[in-house]
């Protein structure tokens, strides 16, 4: 696995105000669904690292908004918690549902001095919607960026994983 080195917020940045007002309209954009504001909020350059794959990443403006549009219309029932900011680095929480999955997330953002996102993780849980999510969003992105025999291959491998993980989570905690 490479080693990836992620820098603490700098807490030597005092005015939180540019990284607050991003990290909330990043926010409410999340709310509403709404992927024409996310890419209003995302520099030139921005790195998108996925909760799905440690080895993909989405870099630049254009590749980030366009997988915006794709998570929001997979994603039902969305509400966010408030914003915590610390120096350049914003994280706010959300729950929503993914083919009536549940799923619990967390967006973590690093801003620049002009309020612009550099940086981007996101974080799901629990397992169950992590891999429902999984055999959701890859195949409709794969499908968007190389067509439909690409989307239909990454399905048929992503889709019996979450089916997999569903069953072990009913089944198992009656066994422990």
């Amino acid at each position: 696995m490479p080693d990836r080195h992620v820098s603490a917020p700098d807490a030597s940045v005092t005015d939180t105000s540019v990284t607050t007002a991003t990290t909330e309209a990043l926010r409410v954009a999340g709310d509403k669904g709404n992927a024409a504001a996310v890419a209003e909020l995302l520099a030139p350059d921005v790195v998108f690292h996925s909760p799905m794959s440690a080895t993909k990443v989405f870099t630049g403006r254009e590749a980030v908004a366009a997988l915006h549009r794709d998570i929001f219309a997979i994603l039902d029932d969305v509400v966010t918690s408030p914003s915590f900011v610390r120096g350049d680095t914003g994280v706010f929480s959300f729950r929503a549902r993914v083919r009536g999955v549940e799923i619990e997330a967390m967006n973590q953002v690093r801003v620049n001095e002009e309020g612009l996102i550099l940086d981007y993780t996101v974080f799901v849980r629990p397992l169950p919607g992590l891999v429902t999510l999984f055999a959701t969003l890859p195949p409709r992105v794969a499908t968007r960026r190389h067509g439909r025999p690409a989307g239909a291959l990454v399905a048929s491998i992503a889709r019996p994983l979450a089916v997999v993980h569903r069953t072990v989570d009913r089944l198992a905690p009656r066994l422990l």
